[in-house]
């Protein structure tokens, strides 16, 4: 009989084609089908933003040094002093006009998407007209403030400084907005040109002989160059309707002001105590070393708490407290991954480290340098859960929690720094660092319902200390040290990778990360 044959080339043709799957933001991923695709996208997505954001941190940290040490070598001690005198006075402004307004416009944005414009624009309002009056309030009492500090060459200068104020305000809000947007890359970008242009400025004007004005006017510069970037990428042509109530972000930007301004006293409160209880004329710059060093490391892993922020505002929001939980202990889990070998190295070599960057005249600073780390460890991992906290929509939460930390750390101080010198005092703000993070793990265990994984922790830990020890055993100095670090920290992810901490799923986030966008 005569039968009819369908063509294979034809049957395959209708066969269905699999589809590339992409996350909401367009990133290509591969690996996993189904709802385990789909988070490994997400945490793909994750991971990325908190790259990049680690690299513009990088950059700033790096611009920062390379500023004070150009202004310090050109202009002098006296006109370095001067230099640093205005630096604290504009990053305490910082902290009350900043922070504040940048993290709510983050927070409702990510939770009111069709919102964002008016939410941004409230926050504009505010900030242009608390930075208008701070910046008349500086450039009016100059003179008096130079006179304060007996220094009538300061009164110019500190005009000129008035004019970053607004410039910067009005940036951070469109930093926020961006996060809040989840574009990280552009927030990224935007930081970066105000570290670059920062660098550029101060030197062009320094070099042109303006002196101390030259180098406070290339951070004017350097602001007006990050606001446009941020003002271009910020732009956002949808049609939107509505207004959003300004009290709303007053009342959630006030309890994080007060904790920023907190977590900041925190920080300084151990090296105002040198200064004050130990009468040696060498132990405050001998503890600033350290403190400079252990700052660096708080500054560009603070990325992770940035990229934590909207995640955990939109999953709040929406009730899905589930996948809140697991963003949480993905960030946890990354910033332990990140963040203990650096610890362990700089206890194991503190020594080393120390005679590298200052030379062997601040050896004294190794002992609090090997503690103190240990106490920017757990400042950051409670920085991480504090916004977790505040994100959920309890910023009095976390608020509260640092302002119980500042009787603890008084009273740690003054047990321990005259007994034990700068030992002490970098001992007393890692117990206190320590006390806020198991506080906020607590709380965050009740609401979620998890932290990170019990296993992993350990498995990191351990692999950790090996980073301790092998130093102590086998010591290097001098230039030699920085392989040396890079080698022990291969060595660190292959124990990782033996104690199957590292895993599958991770080598496909990082191939997901390198591989993703070429294959758009």
């Amino acid at each position: 009989m005569f039968s009819w044959r369908v063509p294979r080339s034809v049957l395959n043709s209708l066969k269905p084609v699999p589809q590339k799957r992409y996350n909401r933001r367009g990133f290509f991923c591969r690996g996993h089908q189904g709802i385990r695709g789909a988070k490994c996208c997400e945490e793909t997505l994750m991971f990325k933003d908190t790259l990049l954001i680690i690299f513009a941190q990088l950059i700033f940290v790096a611009s920062g040094y390379a500023v004070h040490i150009g202004v310090g070598r050109i202009l002098g001690p006296e006109r370095y002093g001067e230099f640093g005198v205005i630096m604290s006075l504009l990053a305490v402004l910082e902290i009350f006009l900043v922070r504040g307004i940048q993290d709510t416009v983050t927070k409702y944005g990510s939770e009111f998407p069709h919102r964002s414009r008016a939410i941004k624009r409230q926050g504009l309002k505010i900030e242009t007209i608390l930075a208008g009056i701070l910046a008349l309030l500086v450039i009016s009492t100059a003179r008096p403030i130079a006179l304060a500090f007996h220094n009538i060459n300061l009164t110019r200068p500190l005009q000129i400084s008035a004019f970053v104020i607004p410039l910067f305000a009005i940036y951070s809000v469109f930093i926020g907005d961006l996060s809040g947007k989840r574009m990280f890359g552009k927030r990224a970008v935007s930081m970066s040109v105000q570290s670059l242009g920062k660098v550029a400025g101060v030197y062009f004007f320094i070099l042109l002989g303006f002196g101390l004005q030259g180098a406070i006017s290339g951070y004017v510069l350097a602001s007006v160059l990050a606001l446009l970037t941020a003002f271009y990428f910020s732009k956002d042509e949808r049609a939107e309707s509505g207004t959003f109530p300004r009290s709303k972000l007053i009342s959630f930007a006030v309890p994080i002001i007060i904790f920023s301004g907190t977590l900041s006293l925190l920080m300084n409160l151990d090296m105002l105590s040198v200064k004050t209880l130990i009468r040696e004329s060498q132990a405050a710059g001998f503890y600033a070393s350290a403190f400079a060093l252990t700052r660096a490391p708080y500054l560009i892993f603070s990325a992770f708490a940035i990229t934590l922020l909207p995640l955990i505002s939109q999953s709040t929001s929406s009730n899905q407290f589930a996948e809140a939980s697991r963003y949480i202990s993905q960030s946890l889990r990354f910033l332990l991954l990140l963040l203990a070998p650096v610890a362990f190295f700089t206890c194991g070599s503190s020594g080393p480290i120390i005679r590298l960057v200052y030379s062997s005249r601040y050896l004294p600073a190794s002992r609090p340098l090997a503690i103190l780390i240990f106490g920017i460890t757990f400042l950051s991992l409670f920085s991480v859960l504090a916004t977790a906290i505040t994100a959920s929509g309890k910023p009095k939460i976390s608020m509260a929690i640092a302002l119980g930390l500042v009787p603890l750390d008084f009273l740690l101080i003054a047990l321990l720094v005259p007994r034990l010198g700068l030992t002490g005092a970098a001992t007393a703000t890692t117990i206190t660092c320590f006390v806020g993070l198991i506080v906020s793990a607590v709380w965050v265990k009740k609401k979620f319902g998890s932290l990170m994984n019990g296993s992993s922790f350990m498995r990191i830990s351990l692999s950790s200390t090996v980073l301790f020890f092998i130093p102590r055993l086998w010591m290097v100095t001098g230039w030699k040290l920085i392989p040396y670090a890079l080698a022990l920290f291969g060595f660190y992810l292959l124990l990782l990778a033996l104690l199957k901490e590292i895993t599958r799923d991770d080598l496909d986030l990082a191939r997901n990360f390198w591989t993703g966008l070429s294959a758009k």
